[in-house]
């Protein structure tokens, strides 16, 4: 009864409408940041996909051609005649493969170690061709066989070698940054659980207010209709 007279009093339904506008203006807050959290979550395991899984998964490409190509270049030097210009077509296939992974890998986001290292792959890959090229047009099977292998694995298997570290250190950064993406991502997450459980109190909390309002205004309803019978 005395919850009752004390809501009911002018001045304490205004401090309940502020509560109430309070809570709600608060829960619409925490709900904005909450939307926010899920688009930063959403677009980080959107990043971690297209920036980070995507070139893993095109720097495991390149370094199958990589070594299909060595395959074919080596054969092709022991090669006979008749076997040459399908085994040169094959190689010229795989450098064509390798250029269209080299340009999906440099539509995703670069950091800076890996522009490093990208820059030396090319620059590794390019003087690795050029030889490449030099032993297709000698070769043709016979007595230049072996000085033809000897010349490349004096010449060539350096920048093949080279070309391969800098695939495994740019491998290695995209696993660094995915892991730190992904701590990243449950921090946020923990940001969003905290949000959540904010708005379900100031859920609670609204609920509690209007059950106690409408509780006041059933004992106010009760004694108009009480007074009005003693009348």
């Amino acid at each position: 009864m005395k919850i009752s007279k004390w809501i009911v009093s002018a001045r304490n339904k205004l401090k309940m409408v502020l509560a109430v506008t309070t809570v709600a203006g608060l829960l619409f807050v925490a709900n904005m940041f909450e939307q926010e959290q899920v688009a930063s979550i959403d677009e980080s395991f959107l990043s971690i996909y297209a920036d980070r899984l995507v070139p893993a998964t095109t720097i495991f490409e390149i370094r199958e051609q990589l070594y299909k190509k060595q395959n074919l270049l080596i054969g092709l030097i022991h090669a006979s005649n008749r076997d040459i210009p399908t085994q040169k077509k094959d190689v010229d296939s795989c450098n064509q493969r390798i250029n269209r992974l080299m340009s999906d890998y440099k539509k995703t986001y670069f950091w800076e170690k890996e522009t490093d290292h990208l820059q030396a792959f090319e620059a590794d890959i390019q003087q690795y061709n050029q030889i490449e090229n030099i032993i297709l047009s000698r070769s043709g099977g016979g007595n230049e066989c072996e000085g033809t292998l000897l010349a490349y694995e004096r010449d060539a298997m350096g920048h093949f070698n080279n070309a391969l570290h800098q695939l495994s250190a740019l491998n290695r950064i995209q696993s660094e940054i995915g892991k730190k993406m992904l701590s990243d991502s449950k921090k946020t997450m923990a940001g969003f659980l905290l949000l959540s459980n904010l708005e379900t109190i100031l859920i609670i909390l609204i609920g509690l207010i209007a059950h106690v309002l409408i509780y006041a205004s059933r004992v106010v309803i009760q004694r108009r209709i009480d007074s009005f019978h003693m009348n």
